[in-house]
């Protein structure tokens, strides 16, 4: 959502592509670019002036997160766990740094 309250939906053509918010996070870092990251991830980042918010008038629709497992029955503890802490981890916390 633009500072319109309008959608708007922005192709982007980039020479440096990575699949972990981490990479992302360090390639930013170095300067070759901006990047939408979890406000949880660079939060020191910003507080340090590290890293600056750009673009701040926009929002990101919610894509959500996924946890992939085979099957409800007999999952295993470690696992419920695992989601548990995430849900809790995450709850409030908007993903794009704001």
């Amino acid at each position: 959502l633009g500072p319109d309250a309008k959608m708007h939906d922005v192709q982007i053509a980039s020479r440096f592509n990575a699949n972990t918010a981490q990479a992302l996070r360090k390639a930013a870092l170095a300067g070759l670019g901006i990047a939408l990251l979890p406000a949880t991830l660079i939060r020191a980042d910003l507080r340090n002036g590290l890293l600056v918010p750009v673009l701040a008038q926009y929002q990101r629709t919610s894509h959500g997160l996924h946890v992939l497992y085979p099957s409800r029955q007999q999952l295993p503890l470690a696992v419920s766990a695992f989601i548990g802490l995430v849900m809790e981890k995450l709850r409030g916390n908007e993903f794009p740094a704001q």
